[in-house]
Protein backbone atom coordinates (compact mmCIF):
# COMPACT_ATOMS: atom_id res chain seq x y z
CA UNK A 1 0.00 0.00 0.00
CA UNK A 2 1.55 3.26 -1.12
CA UNK A 3 -0.16 5.55 1.38
CA UNK A 4 -1.88 5.03 4.71
CA UNK A 5 -5.35 5.45 3.29
CA UNK A 6 -8.31 4.47 5.43
CA UNK A 7 -10.52 1.94 3.69
CA UNK A 8 -14.28 1.57 3.98
CA UNK A 9 -13.81 -2.18 4.35
CA UNK A 10 -11.08 -4.68 5.20
CA UNK A 11 -10.28 -8.33 4.50
CA UNK A 12 -12.65 -9.50 7.24
CA UNK A 13 -15.53 -7.76 5.46
CA UNK A 14 -14.61 -9.63 2.27
CA UNK A 15 -14.66 -12.96 4.12
CA UNK A 16 -18.30 -12.34 5.05
CA UNK A 17 -19.10 -12.52 1.32
CA UNK A 18 -16.58 -15.16 0.18
CA UNK A 19 -14.55 -17.72 2.09
CA UNK A 20 -10.96 -16.95 3.01
CA UNK A 21 -9.78 -19.64 0.57
CA UNK A 22 -11.75 -18.06 -2.30
CA UNK A 23 -10.28 -14.64 -1.55
CA UNK A 24 -6.79 -16.15 -1.31
CA UNK A 25 -7.26 -17.81 -4.72
CA UNK A 26 -8.55 -14.59 -6.29
CA UNK A 27 -5.64 -12.57 -4.91
CA UNK A 28 -2.99 -15.13 -5.91
CA UNK A 29 -2.26 -13.71 -9.36
CA UNK A 30 1.20 -15.29 -9.50
CA UNK A 31 -0.20 -18.78 -8.75
CA UNK A 32 2.35 -19.34 -6.00
CA UNK A 33 -0.27 -20.46 -3.45
CA UNK A 34 0.05 -17.36 -1.25
CA UNK A 35 -2.66 -14.84 -0.44
CA UNK A 36 -1.42 -11.48 -1.73
CA UNK A 37 -2.48 -8.67 0.62
CA UNK A 38 -1.31 -5.99 -1.82
CA UNK A 39 -3.66 -7.30 -4.52
CA UNK A 40 -6.56 -7.32 -2.03
CA UNK A 41 -5.76 -3.78 -0.83
CA UNK A 42 -5.50 -2.62 -4.44
CA UNK A 43 -8.91 -4.13 -5.26
CA UNK A 44 -10.45 -2.47 -2.19
CA UNK A 45 -8.83 0.82 -3.19
CA UNK A 46 -10.21 0.54 -6.74
CA UNK A 47 -13.70 -0.20 -5.37
CA UNK A 48 -13.49 2.75 -2.99
CA UNK A 49 -12.29 5.05 -5.77
CA UNK A 50 -15.24 3.96 -7.91
CA UNK A 51 -17.60 4.83 -5.03
CA UNK A 52 -15.81 8.17 -4.56
CA UNK A 53 -16.60 9.03 -8.18
CA UNK A 54 -20.28 9.13 -7.14
CA UNK A 55 -20.28 10.35 -3.54
CA UNK A 56 -17.95 11.72 -0.89
CA UNK A 57 -16.69 8.85 1.24
CA UNK A 58 -18.35 9.27 4.67
CA UNK A 59 -16.58 8.76 7.98
CA UNK A 60 -19.42 6.61 9.30
CA UNK A 61 -20.72 4.64 6.26
CA UNK A 62 -23.98 2.72 6.25
CA UNK A 63 -23.94 -1.08 6.06
CA UNK A 64 -25.34 -0.80 2.53
CA UNK A 65 -22.40 1.34 1.41
CA UNK A 66 -19.97 -1.15 2.95
CA UNK A 67 -21.79 -3.99 1.17
CA UNK A 68 -21.48 -2.14 -2.13
CA UNK A 69 -17.75 -1.69 -1.52
CA UNK A 70 -17.32 -5.40 -0.68
CA UNK A 71 -19.10 -6.50 -3.85
CA UNK A 72 -17.13 -4.05 -6.00
CA UNK A 73 -13.82 -5.20 -4.47
CA UNK A 74 -14.72 -8.81 -5.25
CA UNK A 75 -15.61 -7.77 -8.80
CA UNK A 76 -12.17 -6.13 -9.09
CA UNK A 77 -10.49 -9.34 -7.90
CA UNK A 78 -12.53 -11.38 -10.38
CA UNK A 79 -11.68 -9.00 -13.24
CA UNK A 80 -8.00 -9.61 -12.58
CA UNK A 81 -8.67 -13.34 -12.90
CA UNK A 82 -10.53 -12.97 -16.24
CA UNK A 83 -14.00 -13.89 -15.01
CA UNK A 84 -16.80 -13.51 -17.62
CA UNK A 85 -17.73 -9.83 -17.85
CA UNK A 86 -21.48 -10.46 -18.24
CA UNK A 87 -21.83 -11.77 -14.69
CA UNK A 88 -19.69 -8.92 -13.31
CA UNK A 89 -21.56 -6.21 -15.23
CA UNK A 90 -24.79 -7.13 -13.43
CA UNK A 91 -23.18 -6.46 -10.03
CA UNK A 92 -21.58 -3.24 -11.29
CA UNK A 93 -24.95 -2.03 -12.61
CA UNK A 94 -26.61 -2.85 -9.26
CA UNK A 95 -23.93 -0.90 -7.38
CA UNK A 96 -24.09 2.00 -9.83
CA UNK A 97 -27.87 2.31 -9.41
CA UNK A 98 -27.55 2.45 -5.61
CA UNK A 99 -24.65 4.91 -5.74
CA UNK A 100 -26.64 7.23 -8.00
CA UNK A 101 -29.49 7.15 -5.48
CA UNK A 102 -27.00 7.96 -2.71
CA UNK A 103 -25.59 10.81 -4.77
CA UNK A 104 -29.11 12.20 -5.20
CA UNK A 105 -29.73 11.88 -1.42
CA UNK A 106 -32.51 9.31 -1.91
CA UNK A 107 -30.57 6.71 0.10
CA UNK A 108 -28.35 7.73 3.02
CA UNK A 109 -24.64 6.94 2.72
CA UNK A 110 -23.71 7.86 6.27
CA UNK A 111 -25.09 6.84 9.65
CA UNK A 112 -26.19 9.99 11.42
CA UNK A 113 -24.65 10.56 14.83
CA UNK A 114 -27.23 13.23 15.68
CA UNK A 115 -29.83 11.51 17.83
CA UNK A 116 -32.22 14.46 17.55
CA UNK A 117 -32.48 14.04 13.79
CA UNK A 118 -35.39 11.76 12.94
CA UNK A 119 -34.36 8.76 10.86
CA UNK A 120 -37.70 8.64 9.05
CA UNK A 121 -39.24 11.62 7.34
CA UNK A 122 -42.76 12.40 8.44
CA UNK A 123 -44.91 12.75 5.36
CA UNK A 124 -48.27 13.25 7.06
CA UNK A 125 -50.50 16.21 6.45
CA UNK A 126 -52.96 17.96 8.71
CA UNK A 127 -56.52 18.57 7.63
CA UNK A 128 -57.48 22.15 8.33
CA UNK A 129 -61.17 21.99 7.43
CA UNK A 130 -63.77 22.03 10.15
CA UNK A 131 -65.70 18.87 10.76
CA UNK A 132 -69.20 18.57 9.40
CA UNK A 133 -71.97 18.51 11.96
CA UNK A 134 -73.98 15.37 11.22
CA UNK A 135 -76.19 15.50 14.32
CA UNK A 136 -79.06 17.14 12.47
CA UNK A 137 -79.43 14.24 10.03
CA UNK A 138 -82.17 11.90 11.23
CA UNK A 139 -81.66 8.38 10.32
Amino acid sequence: MKNAKAFLINEQDLTKELSFNDIAQLSDLNADGVCDKEVIDDAISDAQNYIASFIKIPKNPTPLLKDICVKLAIVELKKRNDFPKDALNEIIQWAQDLLLKMANKKIPSEISEDENEPSIRVRAFKIKRKRMDLRRING
